[in-house]
This record gives structure tokens, C-alpha cells and sequence, in this order.
């Protein structure tokens, strides 16, 4: 009975595998040739054909999938419904399809999927050769370690395969277990170091996984593990710098190490005693000169941020160190927030010439003449600004009390050149996604095909794009360009109909709220933020709750329509909050009105001008500018002839209520 049984299956498999090898052939003739010309089907069957063929792509024998492929013959996604079969059937005995598939579309969107599974095959196939031949580095760790192992394979001292495994072991996290093979292999060769472990749990501890600590501790030498105990102590608790009991001094370059960890890290919260600390530690301990640049530099700045009485000696310090445009930043704001207009010149005069040229040097130095009597060499200084089109020159125009120079240049290009570029296979493909509503996919084609053009041609890509009423990547195309006085097209008119009404509705200058989604989203439906905000105007699901009064579906704020209404909403609630503070009402829609509120002056009016220079976050700083200066644009995009910026020159914000 077992002879019979073993003959039997032995004959199943053989008829198996034929047939399974015959199935294989039929899919190399359907995806490399099609089986005949089809007549050309509008592009709207085509688009109902893709995505039943897609479904039938798991059966290439089928009759009905055979069909729809001939009907598909020069639709320009047909090479994603090959992209699904092949991935499918990622087999050695599809090795010269897949080969000539990823020759065509190599470094495209539809080459890694592909690649990807086809490695993975070769790797657990065990071919070396195969792999070295298809291998790309595609940001896979789990590949690149599996890439590595198989250079050790064919050649046991391969340097360059062990520099890649000490590349892949020194980070901050775990790694896939597709990696323990190499790691083991390295770690036998002695490669691992006591000073490459010790370099891993530092990037653990410090901005990586800290849970990999425990494991790390235990590959250092015994007489060292305690300082993987300080390290998780420090990073639980900061203000554990202060106590030098911690600090044995057995290993004191790495124990500075640690303490200017947490010293970078008490600063933030504890500024007294992240000073007392310093002072102590500093005088019992050696600190590099980078490590003092390091101290310095975050000591500098965060003591400036809470205008503390030590921010200047600091201040000082660091620029003496190593000048740097953001420390001269604050340096200023620091000296701005005193109102010291001669300080304030001589942070000014200090800085190189490279640094000094920044548009908010040059506009605070005409402020400071100003403020001195000097006041032909700040008109002189605003002047210049005032024909320039952004924040500081708009600011200028409205101390001079001139109109705003937008200096709009509308490009013009060759019809001829847009149709050749939008005949290009990644540019018909990224339509094709767009009009099937498949937004990520076909971003990924249009980022390909810039990749792939001239500095001239991404131009021309940005007026398509615009052309398209792809909004978003004519923006981000024309800021990749370089050519940024195209203002129609980088500021366009779109969802005027949902803007204009909700504005009105919610007693809002249609222009701010313009100015908003182009902040916020450049007037892409579907973005979404890492802090959860979704659609044009980036509402947060939260905030989209309250407003409502009842749950809102995640979906449903990627609708336009839904968006700005409760958007515009959320504009009309942040003036309500504010007094009718529009500056502060902006700060808040990226901070929160609570924040903001904490950033008003303890006492007195402060210019506004200065109280926008001095907001502590960076971020929401940018952001007020940018807001302010889109707002201008879009109100004499829609017909406005009023420099919004000749009452802001003059505004003040008030204190804390």
C-alpha cells in the first residue's frame, strides 16, 4: 500500500508541476506580448476594465482576465495589473519576466513591490548571485541585512559586508530577525566593539528605543554596565544630573556624555537647576569642546525663551562659540523683547554678511535706525524691503504706508511642451490614478517623473499640474523649481464656492481663510498630518467633534465641503476666543487659544511686529508670518486694493486678560 501511494503522488506532482509550468508560460506570453491588438475602448471602459482585471489578476489563465488584457493593451495602468500577477507568482520559472518588468519600470513606483517580493524569494531560495544581480537598496532593512549575509556567503571576508552590518547594528532600535543570521556572523568575526556597543545604547537612550536598553547593558563589560542604569535613570528623570553621587567618575568621558543628555533635556523644564547643575558638574568634570557648544548652544536658547536673567551671559557665549543664523535669531528676539534698538544693532552688525543679507535682519535694522533717529537710513532699509513680495517686505510696505508688491510673473509655455510632457508614461499614469481617486498612488508617479526631468521641464510639470487642477503639486512643483512668481498658480482660486460661502456664513475675510488652507494643506483633500489633522484645513477629529456636537467620521473631513465648513467654524470660534484678534486668532489655529493666551505680554501693549518675532515655538512664528503674507496675496487676488499690512504696522497685542 505505501509503494502504490508513493508511485501515485509521485505522478500527482509530476502532472501538477506541468500543468503549473504550462499556466506560467501562458502569463510570460499574456505579459509580454498580449495575445492580439484590441480595438481602442474609451477611456472610461478602460478605467472599469482596470479594475476588474485587477481583481481577476490572482488567475491569469482565465478566460475573462485573458480578454480584459487584450482590451487593455495601451491603457497606461495596464503594467500595475502585471505588477499584481507577478507579484503573485514572484518563481524562478517567471525569472525573464519579472527580469525584463523591472529593466522597464526600474527605480518607478512599479518597480519596488515587485522587487521586493522577488528578493525575498531569491533570499530564502538561497541564490546569492541572483540576489546580488537584482539587489537595490530600497530602505528594507530586513534586504539590506539579507543582502549583506549573502555577500558574507560567497566571500566570508567580505569588509564591505561587515561595514554594512555594523552600519545596520549601531541604531537606536531593535532590528528584524532577518537580520540575526548577519549579526551573529559579524559578532563571531569580532567585529562587535565594546565602543560600538557603548555607541548604540547612547543612540538608544538618547532620541531612539530606550527599552533596548536592559539587552544592550548586557554586552558591555561589566565594569561599564553600570552606566547603562544611569542613562535609563537620567532619561526617566533629568534632574537626576544634579546629584554627582551618580557620577563615580570611573569612566568620565562617557558619564559627560550622559550629563549633557540631561542637562540639553533639564534645560527645558528647569532652568535654575539646569544652571546650579552645570555649574557643579563643570567644575568636577572635563567636557569637550563640542559638548560645550552643545550646552551652550540649548542653554542659550532656552533661556532666551524664558527671557530669564542669565539669557544674555549665555546668549554670548554660544555666538562666541560658533555663530549660527537661529542662535542670532534669538539673540535678537532676546534683545527685541527689552526693546534695546542700540543692543539690538550691534547683534545686528556682529553677524556675517552671508547671515546679516536674511530679509528679518535687514527689517529689524531699519526698525532699530528708526527707533534711534536715524531715520533716512530706515526708510532707506524699508524701502528696499517694500519691493519685496513676503512677510518683512510686506511689513515695510505698511510702515511706509505703500501698496504691497506682489511682483506676479505668470509663466507662459508652449501648449506643445505641456501635451509632450502629459504623454509621458508616469505623467498618464499619475492622471489615471487621480481620475480613479487613487491620490497616493498617483503622487507617487508624479514625484517619480519629476525625479526623472530637467530643472526646465519641472517648470513645465508645475504649469500641468496646475493646468490638471492638481493644486498641490503645481505648489510644491514650483517651490522645487525655483520659480516662485507664478502667484495665480501657486495661489489658486480653488474650492471658491465652499471658502466664500462658509466665510461669509461665519462673518470671516474670505481671504484669511484662502490663506489658511494654503498653510495648511496647499489645497490637498486628503492630506493628513502625523498629530492626526486631516483634509484642506486640517481639522483635528476632536476639534471637528466639538463643533458638531456629535461624532464625526474620520472620511468625512477628507470632504471638501465638510471641511471648510467646519474649518471656517473653527476660524469664527478662535475670533470669538480672541477679542477679534485676528494675529492672535491665526497663532492660535496652529498652537491652541490656551497656548497663545500664555504668550501674551504680562503687562502693557507690545507692537505687533515684535510680539510676532518673539513667539517662542518657531513653528507657530513661521507659521503667523506665512498666514499674514498668503492673506495680502489672496486679497488682491480677489479684487482687494488695500495693503492689509498699513493696520498691522501699527497694531499692538494687548496683555493677558
Amino acid at each position: 500500500m505505501s509503494n502504490t501511494l508513493t508511485g501515485l503522488s509521485f505522478h500527482v506532482l509530476e502532472f501538477l508541476t506541468i500543468r503549473y509550468l504550462f499556466c506560467l508560460v501562458i502569463i510570460s506570453v499574456l505579459l509580454t506580448q498580449g495575445v492580439m491588438a484590441a480595438p481602442k475602448l474609451a477611456r472610461e471602459q478602460q478605467r472599469k476594465l482596470f479594475i476588474e482585471a485587477e481583481r481577476l489578476a490572482h488567475n491569469p489563465n482565465g478566460s475573462a482576465y485573458k480578454n480584459i488584457m487584450q482590451q487593455l493593451e495601451g491603457y497606461p495602468l495596464r503594467p500595475y495589473v502585471e505588477l499584481k500577477t507577478l507579484s503573485k507568482f514572484p518563481f524562478m520559472a517567471n525569472k525573464k519576466q519579472i527580469e525584463s518588468f523591472l529593466a522597464k519600470h526600474e527605480s518607478s513606483p512599479l518597480d519596488r513591490p515587485l522587487r521586493k517580493k522577488w528578493l525575498a524569494y531569491l533570499a530564502k531560495q538561497n541564490q546569492p548571485e541572483l540576489f546580488s544581480d537584482f539587489y537595490r537598496d530600497m530602505g528594507n532593512t530586513g534586504l539590506n541585512c539579507r543582502n549583506a549575509e549573502l555577500m558574507l556567503q560567497i566571500d566570508p571576508a567580505n569588509v564591505k559586508a561587515f561595514e554594512l552590518a555594523e552600519n545596520l547594528w549601531v541604531v537606536g532600535k531593535s532590528q528584524p530577525k532577518d537580520c540575526d543570521v548577519l549579526f551573529k556572523k559579524w559578532q563571531k568575526a569580532g567585529k562587535r566593539t565594546p565602543d560600538l556597543v557603548w555607541k548604540r545604547l547612547s543612540l538608544a537612550a538618547d532620541g531612539g528605543n530606550h527599552t533596548l536598553i536592559p539587552y544592550i547593558k548586557t554586552l558591555l563589560p561589566k565594569d561599564q554596565q553600570y552606566l547603562a542604569d544611569l542613562w535609563l535613570k537620567v532619561r526617566r528623570s533629568p534632574s537626576q544630573v544634579s546629584r554627582l553621587s551618580n557620577f563615580p567618575g570611573k569612566y568620565p568621558e562617557k558619564e559627560t556624555e550622559i550629563q549633557v543628555y540631561g542637562l540639553k533635556r533639564l534645560i527645558s523644564n528647569n532652568r535654575d537647576l539646569a544652571l546650579r547643575s552645570w555649574e557643579k558638574l563643570s567644575q568636577r568634570f572635563t567636557f569637550s569642546a563640542h559638548q560645550q557648544k552643545q550646552i551652550s548652544y540649548r542653554f542659550a536658547t532656552f533661556l532666551a525663551l524664558a527671557d530669564h536673567d542669565q539669557a544674555e551671559i549665555w546668549l554670548e557665549k554660544a555666538t562666541n562659540l560658533e555663530p549660527d543664523a537661529e542662535l542670532l535669531r534669538w539673540h535678537l528676539a532676546h534683545v527685541l523683547r527689552q526693546q534695546n534698538w542700540q543692543h539690538a544693532l550691534d547683534v545686528i552688525n556682529f553677524v556675517s554678511p552671508e547671515i546679516a543679507s536674511d530679509n528679518v535682519f535687514q527689517y529689524w535694522k531699519a526698525r532699530a535706525y528708526a527707533k534711534l533717529g536715524a531715520k533716512e537710513l530706515g526708510e532707506q532699509g524699508l524701502q528696499k524691503l517694500a519691493k519685496q513680495r513676503h512677510y518683512y517686505g510686506f511689513l515695510a510696505s505698511g510702515k511706509l504706508s505703500e501698496m504691497a508688491s506682489l511682483n506676479d510673473n505668470p509663466l507662459l509655455i508652449a501648449q506643445g511642451d505641456l501635451d509632450e510632457l502629459a504623454a509621458l508614461p508616469a505623467a498618464q499614469r499619475a492622471f489615471e490614478f487621480r481620475a480613479l481617486g487613487r491620490n497616493l498612488s498617483a503622487r507617487r508617479e508624479w514625484i517619480f517623473l519629476q525625479s526623472q526631468l530637467t530643472q526646465p521641464q519641472k517648470v513645465t510639470a508645475a504649469v500641468l499640474a496646475s493646468q490638471e487642477n492638481w493644486h498641490d503639486q503645481a505648489i510644491f512643483g514650483f517651490s522645487k523649481s525655483g520659480y516662485l512668481d507664478d502667484l495665480s498658480r501657486r495661489f489658486p482660486m480653488a474650492f471658491d464656492n465652499q471658502l466664500q460661502s462658509n466665510a461669509k456664513k461665519n462673518n470671516i475675510d474670505v481671504a484669511w481663510a484662502y490663506a489658511i488652507v494654503r498653510r495648511e494643506s496647499s489645497f490637498m483633500p486628503d492630506a493628513a498630518s502625523h498629530a492626526g489633522a486631516l483634509g484642506l484645513m486640517q481639522v483635528m477629529p476632536g476639534t471637528a467633534r466639538y463643533l458638531s456636537k456629535k461624532k464625526v467620521k474620520r472620511n468625512s473631513l477628507f470632504n471638501p465641503s465638510t471641511n471648510v465648513e467646519l474649518g471656517t467654524q473653527y476660524m469664527r470660534y478662535l475670533m470669538d476666543k480672541m477679542d477679534n484678534n485676528r494675529i492672535l486668532a491665526t497663532a492660535s489655529y496652529n498652537a491652541g487659544w490656551r497656548r497663545v493666551k500664555q504668550w501674551q505680554p504680562e503687562k502693557g501693549n507690545v507692537p505687533l511686529d515684535l510680539w510676532i518675532e518673539t513667539i517662542p515655538y518657531k513653528e507657530t512664528r513661521n507659521y503667523v508670518k506665512a498666514v499674514l503674507a498668503y492673506q495680502q496675496i489672496y486679497s488682491q487676488h480677489l479684487g482687494g486694493s488695500e495693503n492689509l499690512f498699513k493696520a498691522l504696522a501699527n497694531m499692538e497685542i494687548p496683555p493677558k486678560s
